[in-house]
């Protein structure tokens, strides 16, 4: 097992900030440390949780997730979102080019 390194964690903090997703740690009956990463409004779309133990390392057995797994999931989810952002944009360019009687044909405005 690795030690999770304070940066490491601090990016996974980060990554799920970029993301709008809340985080909450607390301490479990072993002294562990549960982190909650969840969306505020509807967790039942994203609510997981890595547990870090005393000694610095992810247990899996306890949390959703490895922490590495974890990681790996809100990159997947950052790009995504980078995705979604570049289409959406894309989108908006190509609505700039049409006439206005084109985007009435369309129905778009």
């Amino acid at each position: 097992m690795m030690t999770i390194q304070a940066t490491e964690l601090l990016k996974l903090l980060s990554k799920a900030n970029k993301l709008g997703l809340s985080v909450g740690v607390c301490e479990d009956k072993d002294g562990d440390y549960v982190v909650r990463i969840y969306e505020m409004f509807c967790p039942e779309n994203f609510d997981e949780r890595v547990v870090i133990t005393q000694r610095g390392e992810s247990d899996w057995n306890k949390g959703t997730y490895s922490f590495n797994t974890m990681m790996g999931l809100l990159d997947k989810m950052m790009d995504e979102e980078l995705r979604e952002e570049i289409k959406k944009q894309r989108r908006q360019e190509l609505l700039a080019r049409l006439t206005d009687f084109e985007k009435d044909l369309l129905g778009v405005e």
